[in-house]
């Protein structure tokens, strides 16, 4: 199993659509890590999955620093912190 590694920085940009998120998280546009949200089709992971997106649509808008964390060899974002106002 590959290790958890964290992305770090203001989510840049988002594209959702109803199978998937992608979310550009970095320090500029010109310097981000393009980083996932999906779900396996049960109730809970698509719960996840909705509140994540929430969460990253809310940051980019609000300008909010983002530590998504994911597997070092996978870029589906596992949990997602935003720092406080």
């Amino acid at each position: 199993m590959a290790d958890t590694v964290e992305t770090v920085g203001l989510v840049q940009r988002v594209a959702a659509s109803s199978a998937f998120t992608c979310a550009w998280i970095g320090p500029t546009p010109a310097n981000v890590e393009l980083l996932t949200v999906t779900n396996d089709g049960t109730a809970p992971d698509i719960a996840l999955a909705a509140s994540l997106t929430q969460m990253l649509s809310g940051a980019a808008t609000n300008y909010r620093e983002v530590r998504a964390s994911h597997a070092s060899d996978d870029a589906k974002i596992l949990t997602l912190e935003i720092d406080p106002v």
